[in-house]
């Protein structure tokens, strides 16, 4: 016999065992008789409530209350006495925005271990882990979902000295050597570069795995260790050494101040070179240890630009240039052997028959699964595409978390965007930036991930032209690797800091679009005969200013439009490229002209770096001829997927 209580169900020996102790009315029997219908009897959705032990762990007995609080107040309540109640069925009241309080009862010399997952529909909403000793903790806040919910939490009790070792570790891809591009003139290289050591320097993790490190390991290694306490030095370990390498070729490194027991062997192996994958044993301070590997997989053939281009092309009502198959076997070229060969041979040949921790950071350049399942396809920038890219779903099934998303499972909410911080997150959301795990003994605390320079390098001329010290944000995760030690001495740093996100796609400006047929353009930077493509009515081709030889043309960029007319105008709309991230205008101004030889201004502005339309009222403007200027665009560029004047309607 099974009973359905809501969405979840509940054995008949699990209701025999509460009417035994003399627990059934407060567990739940009464919602269970009258589950058939959904809920309880008054139609209102339920929470079960669960507590149960942690892996490896035994269950802490005695009473435990957890309280889901809805909108600044209860909205439901269960007393439990573990181990022998350990289930509550409870009706849902209020709504809004939530989080799940547990308490127990606080012992000396002890460290509870709280786990709260909350689901809808067996979707993981929210998930939290903490380590107290006063028997108190609160998850973040979440958005009620609609339906039956369950609240699940572990809860177990550990001596203050057997916990485990607190590691804080940061994947981070710094961008040719932390000195950008190296294309324009600007002079900020160095600038940056200070800037990236110091932003490091603050973030101070325990393990740091560093992709296109080009010639400033040894800097890295140094800012790490300023001002650090005896015994916390850090070591550099400079992974990718190839024979005959050129010295600015040294991509991967790992930083840390613990133990370096062991380094592991380059393999001599052209499918996955040191330039791509190696790490070392590292020692913890309890005397047990991790494996950590830096990792950097092939990115040509890559899996953002198709990406966000099918979004906007299916949010703009145009016929996809790549299918869902097409965009997945971006993967195929040489990701995914490079990801077989590390996940069927490498590992097994370094970490053998020890089963410590394994933990690998870095840049995969490819999305996840996870992020691009049916749960989430009608999520922002998806519109409605599923994509099951392989790479990540073979990390996953070879036991593999990816630590961002275990503690961020709603990819709605949190899209964990690492690329491209430096120029634009575009309209779909990439993340090909991990740290994953593997082991019993690994906890994840939390995830979060950095895309913003540190206040104090706000500001600047380098700040506009590059938001963040690099093309890829930098993920930071809180492990516990269980065992000896104390513990974390708080809770996990739980913001995402989640970039802005476009979310609604603006209606169209007043008025009506001149038709494409009666427009021209000229433009005083082009690659060669692009101007005409800003007006061609075809938001896939682009104006962009030159990109050869090198240095490119410096801003201002214009574009000037002949209407075919005099014509009154109502507005006009800028639509950024759909395929990429160079040249999407930031700070503008527009000029319109009857002559096309003398212009007035009529507008000017700042944009956010997204793909989405800008549009600009243009009320009552009267013109022959339209001047779009650009003063600033990504990348020191000016690119237009369409420049479209509309006019007044009579």
């Amino acid at each position: 016999m099974i009973t359905i209580v809501g969405a979840r169900t509940i054995t008949a020996g699990a209701v025999a065992l509460l009417t035994g102790l003399g627990l059934a009315s407060q567990h739940g029997t009464a919602g269970a008789e009258a589950s058939s219908a959904g809920g309880p009897a008054d139609g209102r959705d339920t929470v079960t409530f669960t507590v149960h032990a942690p892996p490896d762990t035994a269950i802490k007995s005695g009473r435990a209350t957890i309280r889901l609080d809805c909108g600044g107040r209860p909205a439901a309540r269960a007393v439990l006495v573990a181990p022998h109640a350990t289930h509550k069925v409870t009706p849902l009241r209020g709504g809004g925005t939530c989080t799940v309080a547990v308490e127990s009862p606080a012992r000396d010399g002890f460290t509870d271990e709280v786990g709260i997952t909350v689901r809808a529909s067996d979707e993981v909403v929210e998930r939290h882990l903490a380590y107290t000793a006063d028997g108190t903790t609160r998850s973040r806040t979440f958005p009620l979902p609609d339906g039956d919910l369950t609240v699940d939490v572990t809860l177990g009790s550990l001596p203050a000295d057997e916990v485990g070792t607190p590691l804080k570790t940061m994947a981070f891809n710094i961008w040719l050597g932390g000195r950008l591009e190296g294309r324009h003139e600007h002079g900020l290289e160095e600038q940056n570069l200070e800037e990236l050591l110091e932003f490091i320097r603050h973030e101070n993790p325990d393990v740091l795995f560093s992709v296109e490190t080009y010639g400033a390991g040894e800097l890295i290694a140094e800012a790490l260790s300023e001002g650090q306490p005896a015994g916390r030095e850090y070591t550099g370990i400079q992974i990718t050494q190839e024979p005959g390498q050129a010295p600015a070729r040294d991509n991967l490194w790992l930083f840390t101040w613990l133990d370096v027991e062991e380094i592991y062997p380059r393999v001599d192996d052209a499918r996955l070179t040191s330039f791509n994958f190696g790490g070392a044993r590292l020692g913890l301070p309890d005397g047990g240890a991790v494996h950590a590997f830096t990792a950097w997989l092939w990115h040509e053939g890559n899996s953002w630009s198709p990406t966000t281009q099918s979004a906007m092309e299916i949010a703009m009502g145009l016929d996809r240039t790549y299918s869902n198959d097409d965009l997945i076997a971006t993967d195929a070229p040489r990701r995914m052997e490079m990801a077989r060969t590390l996940l069927d041979e490498r590992i097994s040949e370094y970490v053998g028959d020890d089963d410590s921790p394994v933990i690998i950071g870095g840049d995969l350049n490819t999305q996840s699964h996870l992020d691009w399942s049916e749960r989430f396809a009608e999520a922002t920038g998806r519109e409605g595409m599923v994509l099951n890219w392989p790479v990540t779903r073979a990390f996953a099934e070879a036991g593999f978390t990816d630590t961002y998303r275990h503690a961020n499972p709603d990819a709605a909410r949190y899209p964990g965007r690492t690329w491209a911080p430096a120029h634009s997150f575009m309209y779909s959301p990439t993340r090909i930036d991990y740290v994953l795990t593997r082991g019993a003994d690994v906890r994840v605390l939390g995830s979060s991930t950095r895309s913003t320079r540190l206040p104090a390098h706000q500001g600047s001329v380098l700040d506009e032209w590059y938001p963040f010290y690099s093309d890829h944000s930098a993920v930071v995760t809180e492990l516990l690797i269980r065992g000896g030690g104390t513990g974390p001495d708080g809770p996990a740093d739980s913001d995402p800091q989640e970039p802005g996100v476009p979310v609604v796609w603006p209606a169209d400006p007043p008025g009506t679009p001149v038709p494409a047929a009666h427009l021209t353009a000229v433009a005083d930077s082009e690659t060669p005969g692009s101007a005409g493509r800003a007006v061609d009515g075809d938001p896939r081709t682009i104006w962009h200013s030159r990109t050869t030889p090198d240095p490119p043309d410096t801003h201002p960029h214009t574009l000037t439009v002949d209407l075919g007319g005099e014509r009154t105008l109502s507005a006009v709309r800028y639509q950024p490229r759909l395929n990429g991230f160079n040249g999407i205008v930031t700070r503008y101004r527009i000029e319109v002209s009857d002559d096309g030889d003398t212009f007035r201004r009529v507008a000017s502005g700042t944009w956010a770096r997204d793909s989405l339309p800008k549009d600009v009222e243009l009320p009552d403007v009267s013109a022959r001829y339209l001047r779009f200027v650009s003063e600033f665009g990504v990348g020191g560029y000016t690119a237009v997927g369409e420049l479209i004047p509309y006019e007044q309607e009579s």
